[in-house]
């Protein structure tokens, strides 16, 4: 199941999926795929949304704070909805209905998310999957930041941090806490970088001697994402001189 996700959020990416092309997604899944739906929220089996402002709590639980058009499939369909957020404390999808009603769909029913760029859905903001790492006993939404055959993944793991109490405001202050992870996907395999990037990749990958050439030629310490992702790609080339 995840490397079916894994490999249809990034066809779509590597292609610049846009809506026009209706996908055959999660074939021999769960039945025969319906395509992609603009007008049935009904399908996501949603609650409305309680409390919006979470004032109590400072900061922002969500991947983005504004609303963005997304593709959101289930393991039968796609729907495209126009305001969507992702809130990574909780794990939900969020949306507004035509009639600006906060919703959230119910949990588990979201299998991946495609943001895109304002309303342009050639232009893909980010993609996401819903899965369960080998050492994690809940389901996350995982970004992917790359095609191919290696990429980086990311995880950004949300959580409340309370703070000593404060004895002029009598209260202690609570605010959202975001800690990335990066962690590399290969043959089906996760691994977490955690510092020693350049170690880890090799290790895995086992580049030839040609690319630290071309690291050296591009500067590239593999220490950020971007650095990474760079790497990643070159690798991931049909050709690599």
């Amino acid at each position: 199941m995840k490397s079916l996700f894994l490999s249809i959020l990034f066809i779509i990416a590597a292609d610049k999926f846009c809506t026009a092309q209706y996908m055959q997604l999660f074939a021999g899944n769960a039945g025969a795929y319906d395509g992609v739906h603009s007008n049935d929220l009904m399908l996501l089996s949603q609650s409305e949304v309680g409390d919006m402002d979470h004032a109590d709590i400072s900061g922002n639980p969500f991947w983005n704070e504004d609303w963005k058009t997304a593709l959101l499939y289930t393991d039968k369909y796609a729907i495209l909805v126009s305001k969507v957020k992702l809130n990574l404390y909780k794990n939900d999808i969020w949306y507004k209905t035509p009639d600006s009603l906060v919703m959230i769909a119910a949990k588990g029913q979201i299998k991946g998310i495609t943001f895109f760029n304002g309303d342009d859905t050639t232009s893909i903001l980010a993609n996401f999957v819903y899965f369960k790492n080998a050492d994690d006993k809940n389901y996350r939404y995982f970004q992917f930041m790359n095609a191919g055959k290696a990429q980086l993944i990311k995880l950004n793991t949300v959580t409340v941090n309370k703070s000593p109490f404060d004895p002029f405001t009598g209260r202690s202050e609570l605010n959202y806490v975001t800690e990335p992870s990066y962690y590399l996907y290969y043959n089906a395999t996760m691994t977490l970088l955690k510092g020693h990037n350049k170690e880890i990749l090799f290790s895995i990958l086992k580049p030839d001697a040609s690319i630290d050439k071309w690291l050296n030629k591009n500067n590239n310490k593999l220490k950020s994402a971007s650095d990474i992702i760079g790497f990643l790609d070159y690798l991931n080339a049909p050709t690599i001189k």
